[in-house]
């Protein structure tokens, strides 16, 4: 996400612009295919769950970093194709250049607001002035993200940290899987109750990131010190402090911000020696992009 991107008013005027060109989403609801009804050899479903198979227009939908991929059969007259959000609104519109069969809509990091998740549906026209859709098809736009692990520097020195600094030991690491369709791009690290924090007399300390979650497995770093305990002026003084809890939020643009809460616990006195207890997936929270 970056500084110039427009802001949801610009969406909604965008939104109204295209409405008054003649967009039509008239016959969405039971919309019927002018092609056979039999599947088409041409449906599929490709890896990240986005499939067609229930179109005989749209041969493959698909993500590429931020843009959706949308292809039609070469048989196919369609000439404009319209995506509806789930709120059955307009979201964006691509236009078949001569002879075409694919057109892309930017999906991730064009809004500072959350992409609404759901079903989307892709309507083919073969014209503005059309009435009737050539055929629709439904996809599923969601990004599922859980935090599975919350690693140590210290404990796990052969990973990829930041050697170069002089406290990367303090560093923290965070593992997200996301089970959705689409990536998520994760914007910061929120870590409520860490070590760092309490040093510095603090709730939480924060971290911003601009990390592409695709569907799968990622692994995020964290920009500085979580595990520390001792500063240039202070030490944190651990006496009063024995088993205690640290939650990492994660603040995703789409789906639910994911957290993760691991038990601390703290030695006596200056020395503060650290050990994890424990840890585990706490529930998400609304914040994203879910409706």
């Amino acid at each position: 996400m970056t500084d110039n991107n427009p802001t949801h008013e610009s969406r909604i005027a965008r939104r109204s612009i295209l409405a008054t060109v003649g967009l039509s989403t008239a016959g969405l609801a039971g919309c019927t295919s002018d092609s056979p009804s039999s599947p088409s050899n041409n449906s599929s479903e490709d890896s990240s769950g986005l499939n067609t198979e229930d179109s005989d227009v749209f041969s493959n939908v698909e993500m590429n970093d931020e843009n959706l991929e949308v292809e039609v059969t070469g048989e196919s007259s369609t000439e404009f194709i319209n995506l509806v959000d789930p709120d059955g609104e307009l979201f964006d519109q691509a236009r078949l250049e001569d002879d075409d069969t694919e057109v892309s809509f930017e999906i991730l990091g064009r809004f500072e607001d959350d992409l609404t998740t759901g079903e989307y549906q892709l309507v083919a026209l073969e014209s503005l002035e059309s009435d009737n859709p050539i055929d629709s098809t439904t996809i599923t736009l969601d990004a599922e993200c859980t935090i599975t692990d919350v690693l140590w520097a210290a404990e796990n020195p052969e990973m990829d940290w930041d050697k170069e600094s002089p406290i990367w030991e303090e560093y923290a690491a965070v593992v997200i899987e996301n089970k959705g369709t689409i990536p998520s791009l994760l914007s910061e690290l929120e870590w409520a109750g860490a070590p760092v924090a309490r040093l510095q007399s603090k709730d939480s300390q924060s971290y911003y990131h601009e990390t592409r979650l695709p569907p799968g497995e990622t692994t995020v770093y964290s920009a500085d010190s979580v595990y520390g305990t001792e500063g240039a002026v202070h030490s944190l003084d651990c006496g009063e402090l024995d088993i205690e809890p640290m939650t990492v939020i994660a603040t995703t643009q789409v789906g639910s911000d994911p957290s993760y809460t691991q038990e601390i616990e703290y030695g006596d006195g200056q020395s503060c020696e650290l050990s994890i207890v424990a840890g585990s997936p706490g529930e998400s929270t609304s914040g994203g992009g879910g409706n």
